[in-house]
């Protein structure tokens, strides 16, 4: 049938002549205990079939350059399409990775839209969020704004004596708080009597 993909007699691994049909179109999910044959199925099969189909379309100059794949042990597959394999390895990439950088289709993405985008920004690297130009100038191309919240480590009605600086790091008495609390604002170290000290102002070292 057309609207199907047709799979028979699978024996990848411990898959004992497995026949199934997978409906095209639709989101499908294999689910079932450990060792029962998942990605025996999905990805030693019919992902495995599908890249090695694939590659036969390609000159032998590129497929030379192509990762070369056995054939999975089953006896027939029909309406196999091209697939894109996001496996279960861990993802190693930077805080930019996406699932478009790491199947590598964000390029072509980015050409379309520069070609037919209306408006267009412009040329296709103006549409990377690696690219300054390209970028969200509010979160710099990571998706989310980091911002620090100044209410939430300084109270400013409180000298640095009582409390002003609320991390916990900061408590009055410690290395760090010292260093402040005991400074003049020059680096210099000063005491002053009877531990008193003005209110705190951001920019300023206590007195």
């Amino acid at each position: 049938m057309a609207g199907e993909i047709v799979i028979r007699g699978v024996r990848e691994n411990n898959l004992r002549g497995v026949t199934l049909r997978i409906p095209l179109g639709r989101v499908t999910v294999v689910t079932g205990v450990s060792g029962s044959g998942k990605s025996s199925l999905v990805f030693d099969t019919v992902a495995i079939e599908s890249q090695r189909q694939l590659n036969e379309v390609f000159p032998w100059f590129v497929r030379n350059r192509l990762p070369r794949y056995e054939r999975p042990k089953f006896e027939f597959m029909e309406n196999l399409t091209p697939a894109i394999i996001v496996d279960q390895k861990p993802v190693r990439g930077g805080s930019r990775s996406t699932v478009g950088t790491m199947t590598e289709v964000n390029p072509v993405l980015r050409v379309l839209f520069s070609r037919c985008g209306e408006p267009s920004a412009g040329p296709s690297h103006l549409y990377s969020f690696n690219d300054p130009q390209g970028m969200c100038s509010a979160c710099d191309g990571l998706g989310r704004a980091v911002r620090l919240d100044l209410d939430k480590l300084l109270d400013e009605s409180k000298s640095l004596n009582e409390g002003a600086i609320r991390h916990p790091a900061f408590a009055v008495g410690t290395n760090y708080w010292k260093r402040y609390a005991r400074s003049d604002g020059k680096g210099r170290g000063r005491t002053g009597a009877g531990g008193s000290s003005d209110r705190f102002r951001p920019g300023q070292a206590a007195s």
